[in-house]
């Protein structure tokens, strides 16, 4: 496989190619942000940082003084990848529902890529999802390109500074912290998904879906862990529902 820098793209950015689909370039951000409940942490806007890359696996470190200090793994194990983040809350206050918001894009690659939404599913109940575009027609959130699905265990979504920094919100409650895109073809499903969700997002504009982590509180010089998973392999949207229960 191949795993890059991407260099031309703001925040903590890498693209990877895995050999058994080339020419398919997809898009890590980890974190592209961190907030909580009153403000951003890691801003959109700081400085990347150099990522060491290695044959199957990529890390970045990130210190903000005073402020944050963020340690990420990109681990890559063939149809799964661990996106493992370790957060230390610097300052002299205590942080409320702090979260990662970690983005996987796939607008660059052909097979995956999916303008009009319709291939991509976020779960809605047990085993059952709707696409992204079937959403929008049941609720149109706003014309902003950027929409943020709360999720059944997770906060109220105007709790979050980075909800209401971006404000479109949609109505329509996730059962679980997950989402999946379709190939064109039928034959693949690439998904990422979370344990302890904030929320599910989605940018419309630069495909992408993200199943964001919260931290929860954070007091001063705390150390928290968080792993998500990508998954990408050969099969369907009941392959991916079934990988969730493994």
């Amino acid at each position: 496989m191949k795993i890059w820098q991407e260099t031309d793209l703001p925040c903590q950015t890498i693209g990877f190619e895995l050999t058994h689909l080339p020419g398919e370039k997809l898009i890590l951000v980890v974190p592209e942000l961190i907030s909580d409940c009153k403000e951003v942490l890691l801003p959109w806007h700081h400085p990347s940082p150099k990522w060491d890359i290695g044959l199957d696996s990529a890390r970045c470190f990130i210190e903000v003084d005073n402020v944050v200090r963020m340690d990420a793994e990109v681990l890559f194990h063939g149809e799964k990848i661990d996106i493992v983040v370790r957060v230390t809350n610097l300052s002299d206050l205590v942080w409320e529902k702090t979260n990662l918001f970690t983005c996987f894009a796939y607008y660059t690659s052909p097979l995956f890529d999916d303008p009009a939404l319709t291939r991509t599913y976020f779960p809605i109940g047990e085993h059952e999802w709707k696409s992204v575009a079937e959403l929008f027609a049941e609720h149109e959130p706003g014309d902003g390109p950027y929409t943020f699905f709360p999720v059944r265990s997770g906060p109220t979504l105007s709790e979050l500074w980075v909800c209401r920094e971006l404000k479109q919100m949609h109505s329509q409650v996730m059962s679980q912290g997950a989402a999946c895109v379709l190939s064109k073809d039928g034959k693949w499903v690439a998904g990422m998904a979370t344990q302890m969700p904030a929320y599910v997002f989605n940018n419309r504009r630069e495909r992408c879906i993200h199943a964001d982590p919260l931290l929860g509180t954070l007091q001063p010089g705390q150390t928290v862990q968080d792993v998500s998973n990508v998954y990408i392999f050969r099969g369907s949207l009941k392959d991916f529902d079934a990988r969730l229960s493994e």
